[in-house]
């Protein structure tokens, strides 16, 4: 029992610094930026590095007959990485240039609610009273966000945002629908190094198309996107998935709430963002209403 306790103690441990490190990176991101990089030079240098150490790693551990995949399993992971997570990437990252990260990472952490959305409008699933409170909480919090009587923010900015929660709810859903079956028998991380590398593809592609591509940037930027490498994708990626076996996927999912928390946080104390009493209890609303819907799924699970 007391060993039990202990793998959940470390599950939720290594949960939550996935979500703090998640949760950085578009701080770090922003920092890129104000040394002179491109949101898709920055994506592009991004996704490679960690797609690099994501082989490295896999291939360490598992060999070349754990990271094996079929023809048909490539075909859903070039289009689940190569269109659905680098359109989210793009909307997400570029985003924050015309919109705080606070406001961003907020409109962006309502895919959980979207995606419960979508489970009861079109897959018909039933709404209990919870979801129905949750969904309301929801749009009252994004309202205050965006709709606050002193704000002043770029609309291009915010369609960017909620392109980017879109896009990742479609992302999800496609991972756990009929269209992903063919992935069941993969491990978990072996999936998320597929995506991250399709994902590289596309938007290597998109920056050398665009023209953002720019070895020669400062060392700070460069910094950046090194730590953005490492600590945001690679190592968040180990950690999360490490935790998952621990924890639980649906605890693991409520863990990984602070994730919102630590960007408005950051983008506070650091960016020096102002958020008023009406978008602060915008973020509340919000947050509360993604734990609600996580915690449904624990019971759900249990």
């Amino acid at each position: 029992m007391e060993d039990k306790t202990k793998m959940r103690v470390k599950g939720s441990t290594l949960v939550i610094l996935a979500a703090f490190f998640y949760g950085i990176n578009v701080v770090i991101s922003k920092a890129a930026y104000s040394e002179g990089a491109t949101p898709m030079f920055v994506l592009a240098m991004r996704f490679l590095i960690a797609s690099i150490l994501l082989w490295g790693y896999s291939l360490a551990v598992g060999g070349f007959e754990k990271v094996r995949a079929s023809r048909e399993q490539l075909k859903i992971l070039l289009i689940i990485g190569g269109v659905v997570y680098a359109g989210f990437s793009m909307f997400y990252y570029n985003s924050i240039n015309y919109i705080p990260v606070s406001l961003a990472s907020v409109i962006f952490y309502l895919y959980p609610v979207m995606v419960n959305l979508f489970m009861m409008k079109v897959m018909k699933e039933r709404m209990v009273p919870k979801q129905l409170f949750a969904l309301m909480l929801a749009t009252v919090g994004c309202i205050l966000m965006v709709w606050s009587p002193v704000s002043n923010f770029n609309i291009f900015g915010i369609i960017l945002a909620f392109g980017a929660c879109l896009s990742f709810s479609i992302h999800l859903i496609l991972l756990g629908s009929r269209f992903s079956e063919r992935l069941n028998s993969m491990d978990t991380l072996t999936v998320t190094t597929y995506i991250t590398t399709a994902a590289t593809i596309t938007l290597m592609a998109a920056a050398l198309i665009t023209g953002s591509f720019q070895i020669s940037i400062t060392p700070k930027a460069w910094s950046a996107v090194l730590a953005s490498a490492f600590f945001s994708t690679f190592l968040s990626n180990l950690l999360f998935f490490t935790g998952i076996r621990e924890t639980g996927s649906s605890k693991a999912a409520i863990l990984s709430t602070l994730e919102p928390v630590v960007s408005v946080a950051l983008g506070v104390i650091l960016l020096k963002e102002i958020l008023t009493l009406v978008q602060f209890a915008g973020v509340i609303m919000i947050i509360i209403s993604v734990l609600v819907i996580n915690m449904l799924k624990t019971c759900n699970n249990a």
